[in-house]
């Protein structure tokens, strides 16, 4: 798939002197994520028992530490595990009187670090669970032509290092840079087109190929941007040295914003992995036939 021998040499030497590229020295800055939830009721009817739910970002890792939830509502906050992605969330029950507009607002205090895997000590994380190494949406880990890539890069490396470095190399060897919808890493190996989804997809896919279990990450990417609808950035992390590492293979590209194989910045909120989902809700059974006048939008803001 890359063209030739030839190329995945040049490709091998491009990854060798990628190796001397380390990261600077540790740094970290309190900052907090805000999410305003609003719901409209615009019907005659009342709301009771209207249950919102709503992602919360990872506590703890690499790059992030969550160190408080605040909710200065009357409602209790119940906290749950997604069903995938080793992520969680918290749900509020709420009443939304007729004609009525409610907001609610949740603030997550978080800890930012810079960190560079080279300069940490293995870690003691549990062995990841199997869905990890599996084939899912997206993540074509058992198509042919990643199958085929990720045997070619076995072949050539012998080190976990050496295979990881090879597979974060390879999306940005042979994809353009598209902003588009969604389509996974089988689609972006075929197209030779996506966007920081595919980069990560496309790495993850060879990784979970190669026997390493790897997941992909949603997260807010903030420079002078400080709103945002919903995450607006995909990277990886992958399990190495036993510990799960952070991964970008897209803003590897950028030096700028200082993130690339086991390094990163302050510039990230990780807030799910694998695509689970950033919000749902669950109305009462008895109000369903008035969902289609009501709305229900979320803002994020970074201070």
């Amino acid at each position: 798939m890359l063209g030739s021998k030839i190329a995945f040499s040049v490709f091998c030497i491009f990854l060798g002197l990628f190796g001397l590229w380390r990261g600077a020295v540790a740094d970290s800055k309190k900052v907090t994520l805000s999410a305003e939830v609003t719901i409209e009721n615009h019907s005659e009817r009342d709301v009771i028992g209207y249950i919102h739910r709503l992602s919360m970002p990872v506590e703890t890792g690499l790059q992030q530490s969550l160190k408080e939830i605040r909710y200065e509502y009357p409602e209790n906050l119940v906290i749950k595990d997604h069903k995938k992605g080793d992520s969680k969330y918290l749900e509020v029950r709420l009443d939304i009187p007729a004609g009525k507009v409610v907001k609610r607002k949740f603030h997550f205090d978080l800890l930012l670090s810079s960190y560079d895997y080279a300069k940490i000590s293995r870690g003691r994380e549990p062995y990841p669970a199997k869905k990890y190494l599996q084939p899912a949406k997206y993540i074509e880990s058992d198509a042919l032509a990643i199958k085929k890539l990720s045997l070619e890069i076995q072949n050539t490396f012998s080190d976990e290092e050496g295979r990881l470095r090879a597979a974060f190399l390879l999306p940005q060897a042979v994809i353009e840079y598209k902003i588009q919808p969604t389509k996974g890493a089988l689609a972006a190996l075929e197209s030779r087109k996506g966007d920081c989804t595919e980069y990560a997809a496309l790495f993850v896919a060879l990784a979970r190929s190669m026997g390493y279990p790897a997941r992909v990450t949603s997260e807010f990417l903030f420079t002078k941007r400080k709103q945002f609808k919903q995450p607006n950035h995909h990277a990886a992390e992958v399990y190495m040295n036993g510990r799960w590492m952070p991964v970008d293979p897209n803003l590897a590209q950028e030096s700028r914003f200082g993130y690339g194989f086991g390094r990163g910045q302050l510039s990230k909120i990780t807030l799910t992995r694998d695509f689970t989902w950033v919000w749902s809700n669950l109305w009462p059974k008895e109000f369903r036939g008035n969902v289609d006048q009501t709305k229900v939008a979320i803002e994020w803001s970074l201070q």
